[in-house]
């Protein structure tokens, strides 16, 4: 069977995902026919795409062992026809636990034959100076893996002359999956004077959460605790203050320093 194009799309918030499902697409070394990024809030309201005869990698980060919420109400939206799937999660070295399975059921409901799959480790959305949590990950190390595996996925590619002969991929997870994070309960983010309202913390921000208007607060009823605004600041004028969230951060950097490593999952 010949699949026509290869596209990626993904929700990366701090650009781990989108380093990785990147570092896989040049594995497999096809033309990227199409890179749909639905990190920003303006894109997921826009028609999502319909797929057919492709290879599609669909990458998300975990949060609190589920899939961001954005990003599966819009994946769920998505159609396929006669399409492979690769779905990858990017993991902050504590657990993916149910996310990867999510994704792949996700997708399988979509219309998508699963290929192959993939769970990463990006520095933590909380890590920071302070409390570092697989810090500057995804390392070299991490790189050549994604590459290695991209290039599996070429090779099950040209083995595959028909979607029903592809034996079934198995990732671990539960179902009913675990309940999500609660977001947007308080207040976690502080301003400092040394803002010169540059508005670069907005452009990174996937939810609009952050007011111009107030001091480039965060509206923390729509906050979803990505940190990018955190991450992107040239100057450090945005940081975790005292509050639930910096106290995971401390047990996370404290409980979850051993390095782990990503896992491949492949058919049969």
């Amino acid at each position: 069977m010949h699949f026509e194009h290869t596209h990626l799309l993904y929700f990366s918030p701090t650009a781990t995902t989108k380093i990785i499902l990147n570092q896989i697409a040049k594995g497999i070394g096809k033309h990227i026919s199409s890179v749909t990024d639905i990190t920003k809030p303006d894109i997921r309201h826009l028609p999502t795409p319909e797929f057919k005869n492709s290879l599609v990698l669909i990458g998300a980060p975990v949060y609190g062992g589920r899939l961001p919420k954005e990003a599966a109400d819009y994946i769920k939206t998505i159609k396929a026809k006669d399409c492979l799937a690769v779905p990858v999660v990017l993991y902050g070295n504590r657990e993916f636990e149910d996310a990867l399975l999510e994704l792949k059921n996700i997708l399988m409901d979509c219309g998508f034959v699963p290929l192959a799959a993939g769970a990463f480790i990006g520095e933590h959305s909380f890590s920071s100076r302070d409390f570092p949590i697989a810090l500057n990950r995804p390392d070299r190390q991490d790189l050549e893996t994604a590459l290695l595996f991209g290039e599996k996925i070429a090779g099950l590619v040209s083995q595959t002359s028909n979607l029903s002969d592809i034996a079934p991929v198995d990732v671990p997870g539960n179902f009913p999956y675990k309940k999500g994070t609660a977001f947007g309960s308080f207040s976690f983010i502080d301003v400092k004077d040394a803002c010169d309202d540059c508005g670069i913390c907005i452009t990174a921000c996937p939810k609009n959460a952050i007011d111009p208007d107030d001091h480039w607060a965060t509206r923390d009823e729509t906050c979803i605790y990505c940190c990018a605004c955190i991450k992107v600041c040239p100057l450090n004028a945005r940081i975790m203050k005292d509050s639930p969230i910096r106290d995971k951060a401390k047990w996370l950097s404290e409980n979850c320093a051993l390095r782990k490593e990503p896992q491949m999952f492949l058919p049969g």
